[in-house]
Formats: C-alpha cells, structure tokens, sequence
C-alpha cells in the first residue's frame, strides 16, 4: 500500500511524497480550475509575503561562517523583492486591478528565478554538511513549499493565457 502525504487548498491536491514511487504530480480536480484566476493565485501569493525572511541571510553572524558573502546577499535581496513584489500583487489580486495578472508575472519569474539560482548554489557549496539549524529546516519545508507555489502559480498564468488566446 503507498502512503502519500497530501496537501489540499479549496479542492486542489498536490502529491508531495510517495513511498511507492519518486514521481511529483499535481492533480487538479475540476472545481479547483473553476476558480478565477484572481481567486486560484491569492493563497499562493500570500505563501510568498514571508519571503522577506531572505533578509537574515545577510546578517553575518546569523549563519554558518562557510557562506560567501556574494551568496548571502544575493538570495537576501532577490527574497526581499519577491516578498515586496507578492505583496504588491496579492493587493492588485484582490482588488481586481487590470494590471494585477502582468504584475503576478513579474513576481513569478523573479521568485522562480530566485529559486532556481539559489538551490544549486547551495547545494554546490555543500552546506547541507553544516550544522545550519533553523536554516536547512526552512529550506527544506518553506523552500520546497514556495518552489511548488511557483509551479502551481506558472500553470494557472499559462492556462489563462491559452485561455484568452482561445476566446
């Protein structure tokens, strides 16, 4: 029997965990993509508003010394931006602004971008053979978490804009 640890938001599912396969999916019932887009994205975005938390990778004697300093400030301040940038959008979503879809773009592509540089780079520096603390507990629970927000948020971006192609 496979046991799945499952994660539901206003109906939609994501798999995160299989002990009978490797395989990450995301299974969207019908409900959860009948959603507007300015409804389906706002708890994604607010998951990203604590971005901000980069911040204290710039604060020397809060981590591990084997850091480069190059390091520390760049994933603090690319954090910093996509924080502001989620909390901009999240208020141009919720208030329905005509530029609030272009702007989640933005936000995407910058906090995606974030991520995709900064895994490496953390992984290539070894620093998971570090006592990091608190550290690698956030990278591995909130990293992964706004990582499959990115996905999830990517996916809706696209299907409104095939969406509109269509129409």
């Amino acid at each position: 029997m496979a046991s799945s640890l499952l994660i539901s938001f206003r109906g939609s599912w994501v798999k995160i965990l299989s002990k009978s396969s490797s395989i990450f999916c995301i299974n969207f019932p019908d409900g959860s993509l009948k959603l507007s887009i300015y409804d389906a994205l706002l708890p994604f975005l607010f998951i990203n508003t604590f971005r901000y938390l980069g911040l204290t990778f710039m604060a020397k004697e809060q981590f591990y010394d084997g850091f480069p300093q190059e390091f520390l400030t760049t994933v603090g301040l690319l954090d910093f931006t996509t924080a502001i940038l989620a909390i901009i959008s999240l208020v141009a979503l919720k208030n329905k602004w005509r530029f609030a879809i272009p702007l989640v773009w933005i936000f995407n592509i910058i906090g995606f971008g974030d991520l995709v540089t900064a895994f490496p780079q953390f992984f290539g520096l070894k620093l998971y053979d570090q006592n990091l603390g608190f550290i690698w507990l956030m990278f591995i629970t909130y990293g992964l978490v706004t990582f499959l927000s990115h996905i999830y948020i990517f996916i809706r971006l696209f299907r409104n804009l095939k969406k509109k192609s269509s129409t």
